[in-house]
């Protein structure tokens, strides 16, 4: 092997960066922030359904980051099981191989329960998955390194020679055990996020294949995370925070090699993933208040306080209070005449009942008026919410 550490003095294989305050605060941020999302209790129908939209969200943003254009619309369709014009085979492809990878990985470490060592056969078998099927518009041999005359330059980036890529992955995961001792089962929560940061940014600089290398790398640190217990509804937040930030994800790729260090780079992600963190947290927040607020009406309307009322107008009642926005007022009308739930409901019935209904929900603090406008009283139960956005500042 050529001389790599005075050729790209970047690929060191040593610890050369520093945490600074600040970067810990914000893990340890990411670390409560998880264990909220952990233990929220969404309902199965509605976790899947985050879920699918976390895969789709990680699918776009990894290959959009490598020019792939698919638009949302584009993928749902595809992950639905449809396909689009023949134009687009090859980018349906190479999101439907991203999609499959997240699925199986996923399957794999939450469901089955196992875990690896970063390989070599391990990076290959990821890189096998980002470029299935794909043909000429793979440059590369799906799971094979480069080797001696397939040398490459990324923009302005000239990576190691194809011929020492085996011996500074073989280096690369060699280090990967001895410095973050996974299999000693004693990681903390700082070190797994880091491993996955780093080994990220080791597979970019060493750049071991003719082609793909960004997605096998965002693949590896997806695994990385799930592994150290991200939880799944959330496994798309690196992949989205190096897509939208995609030319700042370069200069601190770039900056990082220049500087030998990583520190930057590491701020830079560890911002995005806490950010991205907070992001999935107000989503779980809303689905938990949701499916309290709707818990809330039932008990309410089947309660003591509802005494004296037929079945029929019971039904009635808790199926419009369901159906009141909750995060602004609308009128009367406008739900009589766009909302489905109202629409039914009183397709029979008077005004006088209409009437009477809301003046029952007002009586009952199910809702609230303003004017000639109505909310759902979701207020009601905000006061006491244990779920609270974790702010820059405070834990």
């Amino acid at each position: 092997m050529t001389n790599t550490l005075s050729s790209h003095p970047h690929i060191s294989f040593e610890r050369n960066w520093r945490l600074d305050d600040n970067i810990l605060f914000m893990l340890g941020q990411c670390e409560s922030i998880i264990r909220i999302i952990s233990a929220a209790p969404l309902e199965p129908e509605n976790r899947k359904k985050l879920l699918q939209v976390s895969m789709r969200k990680g699918a776009q943003a990894t290959t959009a980051i490598e020019g792939n254009t698919l638009s949302e619309e584009e993928i749902l369709k595809i992950d639905e099981g449809g396909n689009l014009p023949p134009s687009k085979e090859y980018l349906q492809k190479e999101v439907q191989n991203v999609i499959s990878a997240l699925n199986k990985i996923l399957s794999e470490v939450v469901i089955d329960g196992k875990d690896h060592l970063i390989t070599p056969d391990l990076i290959k078998s990821f890189h096998s998955y980002v470029g299935k099927d794909l043909g000429e518009h793979f440059k590369a041999v799906p799971g094979q390194f480069r080797t001696a005359g397939h040398d490459v330059i990324v923009g302005s980036y000239k990576p190691p020679l194809g011929k020492d890529v085996v011996s500074l992955v073989v280096q690369l995961c060699g280090w990967l055990k001895e410095t973050f001792h996974y299999e000693d089962g004693q990681q903390n929560f700082v070190d797994q996020v880091l491993q996955a940061i780093v080994t990220h940014v080791y597979i970019a600089w060493i750049h071991p294949f003719d082609d793909g290398n960004g997605r096998t790398a965002r693949l590896i640190e997806f695994y990385l995370l799930l592994r150290a217990g991200l939880p799944n509804i959330a496994s798309h937040i690196l992949s989205n925070h190096y897509n939208n930030t995609r030319e700042e994800y370069y200069r601190q790729l770039e900056q990082a090699g220049k500087e030998k260090n990583l520190s930057r780079f590491i701020a830079y992600a560890v911002l995005g993933f806490r950010d991205g963190l907070n992001e999935v947290l107000d989503v779980v927040q809303k689905d938990v208040l949701k499916t309290a607020w709707h818990n809330y009406i039932y008990e309410v309307l089947d309660s003591k306080k509802a005494a004296g009322k037929t079945k029929t107008i019971v039904k009635r009642r808790r199926n419009i209070a369901l159906n009141f926005p909750t995060d602004s007022f609308e009128k009367i009308e406008s739900l009589l005449n766009n909302n489905p739930a109202f629409i039914r409901a009183y397709a029979n019935y008077s005004p006088m009942t209409l009437k009477r209904d809301l003046l029952e929900l007002e009586k009952l603090e199910l809702i609230v008026k303003q004017g000639e406008s109505y909310k759902a009283n979701i207020e009601i139960l905000k006061q006491n919410m244990p779920l609270k956005k974790i702010k820059n500042n405070a834990i």
